[in-house]
């Protein structure tokens, strides 16, 4: 028997943080793969959130064959903080999967969440671009030892119809150890994908409405969602990707845009001192296309630039 119902998870962490986690599920009225999808991992991406939100709304239990549980908002304390990527403890919470229960408030969370996706067939996690940050619509996956797995996260990366797919491994250019995604792929052996558009987004925009039309275009393809698979475009794949940091504190000056073509030692932007006199270049170190970046206006020393991705 179908149905819809939601509920609020609640614990604390080994350090005596309160954590609850809004869980919502829809049970389709015949059988068939289970799908999880994940939102609010960080703060500020309030698209993937409502997104999320509006397809759990909108689902049916008769159009749903197998399940879909959704985690609306998978860290709370950066909503009601209003912070954007670090958890109430300080911590990324997307870099601390697997977790450890018991643990601080990320460890803690990233353990619970790993136990609510255990059981699924497939896992997909949505963001959208933090706030003072640009971004190209992009969807990244994990590349380990299972080629079964690898097709199965490179098919939810594809059929999320975006133009660009990143491939990540645990070791290599950027590491891709603590992400939700490639935990889920290690840990719990199903295939899973993060998928990003391009903006911090609002309620009904251009990108909530992508994200909704890639997640029914995927639950289509596993078989959770009935109705015919939509033809999607041949991406551009790139091959793990660079992150830039800034040697330098201060202020900063983007010369690139998200999705511009760099070549090595091309400059990106550059950092200012108080006075305006230039002290740093910040130069692309490899040849690629420009992912996402920060568009503050200052930086931080040793502070996140620009994520160039390495094209075939």
């Amino acid at each position: 028997m179908g149905g819809k119902k939601t509920e609020i998870l609640r614990f604390e962490s080994g350090d005596g943080h309160a954590i609850n986690i809004p869980v919502a599920v829809v049970v389709g009225e015949t059988g068939g793969p289970d799908a999880v999808i994940t939102s609010g991992i960080h703060g500020g991406e309030y698209g993937s959130i409502f997104a999320a939100l509006k397809l759990f709304r909108e689902l049916s239990p008769a159009d749903v064959k197998g399940s879909v549980k959704f985690i609306t908002v998978c860290d709370m304390s950066v909503i009601e903080g209003r912070r954007t990527h670090l958890s109430a403890d300080g911590e990324n919470l997307n870099r601390s999967f697997p977790g450890r229960a018991g643990g601080g408030y990320a460890q803690a969370l990233a353990a619970k969440i790993i136990d609510e996706i255990k059981g699924a067939d497939y896992h997909m996690d949505l963001h959208c671009c933090q706030p003072l940050c640009s971004s190209v619509p992009l969807c990244t996956y994990h590349r380990g030892r299972s080629g079964a797995l690898n097709d199965g996260s490179h098919e939810i990366a594809y059929y999320y119809g975006l133009p660009n797919i990143v491939i990540t491994e645990s070791e290599g250019r950027w590491q891709d150890k603590g992400t939700c995604y490639a935990s889920v792929y290690e840990n719990i052996g199903i295939p899973s994908a993060l998928v990003q558009t391009g903006t911090p987004c609002a309620n009904d925009d251009e990108n909530t409405l992508r994200h909704i039309a890639g997640m029914k275009n995927v639950l289509r393809r596993f078989g959770t969602l009935k109705g015919a698979t939509a033809a999607v475009g041949r991406p551009q794949i790139y091959e793990n990707m660079e992150w830039v940091y800034a040697k330098n504190s201060g202020l900063y000056r983007r010369v690139a845009s998200a999705g511009d073509k760099v070549r090595r030692g091309q400059m990106i932007g550059y950092v200012m001192d108080c006075f305006g006199t230039p002290v740093e270049k910040i130069l692309s170190p490899i040849n690629g296309r420009v992912l996402f970046q920060t568009e503050n206006s200052s930086v931080a020393k040793h502070g996140f630039v620009a994520s160039v991705g390495v094209t075939r």
